[in-house]
């Protein structure tokens, strides 16, 4: 009677340890597909090397799990730049053309580019070439020749207009009220109708045109044909009283 229960017993021991060590590996079994399931949520090859500086604080970089009680980086605030473009293609979010919108041609496109000297010149356009304008183009390429007393630097030798250029207004300051403001009647639209407005430089104008006439019509046909009838002179050779 005594053996049997001490059998008993033992027999009971014996399960209850089975049981024990059950209870145990089903709880590290647990823990282990729990830690796999937590590693694959944390973002470990998504997070960049470069964080966002823009947040003032890193709290919100960190978030605490409701299951597990760990803290784990927060992947929405760790992005920098948000999606990149080959995960955006990937998930199918990156942005579509618009179909709406017609491309321009390469044709269109070259005539785009045209219409601005470009980035280093700030997108200077093409203005229209009206009559006035070109006439101020014309009279600043011939500065050299409107004030005797100034010398100016020689453009280039071609007479081809510039394409892109921009006008505007001297505005001038409060100092040069009385020294080199101009009146209400002497200012003019254009450059042309200012110097043209100008009698000392109307008069120096007609003078040296005259004494460019006189140097090209020297040694010209007419100045052959009065030779020949013996009327001819040099250029600044004094008439003779004929006898």
């Amino acid at each position: 009677m005594l053996g049997g229960t001490a059998a008993a017993a033992a027999d009971d021991d014996e399960l209850n340890r089975l049981l024990d060590e059950a209870k145990r590996d089903l709880a590290r079994r647990a823990e282990g597909e729990q830690a796999v399931e937590h590693s694959k949520d944390l973002p470990v090859l998504a997070v960049p090397l470069r964080l966002d500086t823009s947040s003032g604080s890193g709290r919100h970089l960190l978030e605490l799990d409701s299951e597990t009680g760990m803290a784990r980086l927060n992947a929405s605030e760790v992005y920098a730049g948000g999606q990149t473009a080959a995960s955006a293609e990937f998930s199918g979010t990156a942005e579509r053309p618009d179909p709406t919108v017609r491309r321009m041609r390469p044709g269109e496109l070259a005539r785009a580019k045209e219409q601005t000297a470009g980035k280093r010149w700030f997108g200077m356009k093409a203005p229209t070439l009206t009559p006035e304008l070109k006439n101020d183009l014309r009279v600043l390429q011939l500065r050299s020749v409107l004030d005797p007393k100034r010398f100016y630097k020689k453009t280039s030798t071609k007479k081809e207009l510039p394409k892109y250029f921009e006008t505007g207004t001297i505005v001038e300051g409060p100092t040069e009220f009385y020294s080199s403001r101009m009146t209400k009647k002497e200012r003019r639209n254009n450059l042309v109708d200012e110097l043209l407005a100008d009698k000392q430089a109307r008069s120096y104008f007609k003078r040296k045109v005259t004494e460019i006439h006189k140097q090209n019509v020297s040694g010209g046909k007419n100045w052959y044909r009065s030779k020949a009838r013996g009327v001819a002179k040099k250029p600044g050779a004094k008439s003779k009283p004929r006898k």
